[in-house]
């Protein structure tokens, strides 16, 4: 049978904590401030489900943080990764299926459209490059939702792990596999935003980009200006993008942890990753290293790195929001 679990705002330090909904009418004590309260007076909590809007508790996350080596990350997630190997994996494997299944056949048909309209094949007829832009746009608004459900699968499962360890060991694979695949449509549908906002970013500057290859062609040969544009917008994208991981992905684990709606989740996720800049830009230099290398083996590899990635920053993520397992206070005489 399945434990119910549950987060409690605790009512000293504002941290979200963590643990079995069957103590949850005792005396608690805060893992992160050490107080100790009433659970049955906290109308913060919920089951199971997404965690009215707390703050991250900021003197706490100094307390952890401070002097901390990036040991105290990355060692228990070696052991993480080794006790829950085989649900990551298949879980990786199902949500990348699900992502090329969705996107691969739309993109195909595409590329042809595109293939044909840059060949010249199809010059001057109207309707085929209206179709083309209006199935781009469509397709880029997919494929950032069809993301989003895939990453926020893969961080609810690593959260899930990070969190309840003994309890994940002791469920069935499958179960824990269906449980990471059952996603709330409304973090989907933030974090597609949030995604697609990105992409944005990305589009702005290769049309800068563009703009640079043509102004260089009125004074150099079209070939020179054509390498160099695309060179210079590829650095200079390569830079944006690992700078927008850098601050963006507590943004992504907020939304995804069901703690935040969008605007506030961006608010507290930016500052969390400039207050902890070391291990913040520690762990995404590991996932940036890892996806890269993943997509370099014809993206198979992602179903590996993925995981290898995603269980660091649940750690981390879980550091730096102050959370802990709340537990029962020994010295309570509440009763059950």
């Amino acid at each position: 049978m399945t434990t119910l679990t549950v987060r409690i705002v605790c009512p000293h330090c504002r941290a979200v904590l963590e643990g079995d909904a069957s103590t949850e009418s005792m005396s608690m004590r805060c893992a992160a401030c050490e107080e100790v309260f009433d659970a049955r007076a906290e109308n913060g909590t919920t089951k199971n489900g997404s965690l009215n809007q707390s703050a991250p508790h900021e003197t706490v996350m100094s307390e952890v943080l401070v002097g901390a080596s990036l040991d105290q990350v990355f060692l228990p997630a070696v052991t993480h990764l080794r006790e829950h190997v085989w649900v990551l994996l298949l879980t990786s494997l199902i949500v990348n299926l699900i992502w090329f299944a969705v996107i691969g056949f739309p993109l195909d048909a595409l590329a042809d459209s595109w293939s044909q309209l840059l060949r010249g094949d199809a010059a001057g007829d109207g309707r085929l490059l209206a179709v083309t832009l209006g199935g781009t746009v469509l397709l880029g608004l997919l494929i950032a939702t069809v993301s989003a459900y895939t990453i926020s699968v893969m961080i609810r499962l690593s959260l899930r792990i990070v969190r309840y360890d003994a309890l994940e060991r002791d469920t069935a694979l499958l179960r824990r596999v269906g449980a990471a695949l059952n996603v709330p449509f409304m973090r989907v549908l933030r974090l597609a935003l949030l995604l697609i906002a990105v992409g944005m970013v990305g589009v702005f500057f290769w049309g800068i980009g563009l703009v640079a290859i043509v102004v260089l062609s009125l004074y150099v040969a079209p070939q020179t200006a054509t390498l160099v544009g695309v060179v210079g917008v590829g650095i200079v994208s390569v830079g944006v993008f690992f700078l927008l991981q850098w601050l963006l992905w507590p943004v992504v684990f907020f939304i995804a942890d069901g703690r935040t709606d969008l605007i506030t989740g961006l608010s507290w996720g930016v500052r969390l990753a400039w207050r902890h800049r070391k291990l913040t830009l520690s762990l995404v230099t590991v996932y940036f290293v890892l996806a890269t290398v993943g997509s370099m083996l014809f993206y198979v590899g992602q179903m590996v790195t993925t995981p290898l990635a995603m269980v660091p920053m649940a750690i981390g993520y879980r550091k730096m929001t102050g959370g802990g397992e709340f537990e029962r206070d020994a010295g309570s005489d509440c009763d059950d």
